[in-house]
């Protein structure tokens, strides 16, 4: 009897054993996969990365409003995000590629000039929390034999924590020789009846 006792005690102890290694093997190797690099194929980019790696000469904006939007969305991530000066240098060079060629031309340096607005608006807090495109329907118009348009954008411009200003551009568009609406200029955009 003593030693069919003893021979359960050490199949127990064995069993117990064996499950103490397997187990051990499996965190092991469960482990080291975790400090392996993950590479997850449905890895979203950052807001910044989606500008840096905006390719226009394959994805050029379709119309005038999603131009207007694009330079908003670039705008608004220049003044809230954190990045790197290469990062800024990218981003800038995507709203410049957004710019008609006219008014590059007229800018002294587009990309120093946007450089210092941007350092300016992040060192007083301004971030741009919302944008909206107003314009519905674009009314093409031909000038000089290019066509032309506007949109309609407004901003909802935040300083710090403090209160939030609405500001509506009117950006003027013409369309380049490829076909693809750039940005002339922008200003205000003038009242609409029943706007106080």
């Amino acid at each position: 009897m003593n030693s069919k006792k003893s021979a359960i005690i050490k199949s127990v102890v064995l069993v117990f054993f064996a499950a103490l290694i397997v187990l051990g093997l499996y965190l092991l190797l469960t482990r080291n996969k975790e400090k392996e690099p993950k590479y997850d194929e449905s890895y979203a980019l950052s807001s910044v990365d989606e500008i840096t790696t905006t390719n226009l000469d394959k994805n050029y904006p379709a119309n005038p409003k999603k131009v207007v939007e694009l330079y908003a969305k670039t705008m608004q991530i220049l003044y809230k995000e954190n990045y790197s000066a290469d990062q800024e240098l990218k981003m800038i060079s995507v709203l410049s590629g957004l710019m008609d060629d006219e008014l590059l031309a007229n800018q002294g340096n587009f990309t120093q000039s946007m450089r210092n607005e941007v350092q300016e608006r992040k060192k007083d807090d301004y971030s741009i929390s919302n944008y909206v495109v107003l314009t519905k329907d674009v009314q093409e118009t031909t000038v000089n034999g290019r066509k032309m348009c506007h949109v309609d954008l407004m901003y909802s411009l935040r300083k710090g924590t403090s209160g939030t200003s609405i500001l509506k551009y009117r950006y003027v568009m013409r369309q380049d020789s490829e076909g693809r609406w750039k940005i002339m200029g922008w200003d205000l955009a003038p009242a609409e009846e029943g706007d106080n």
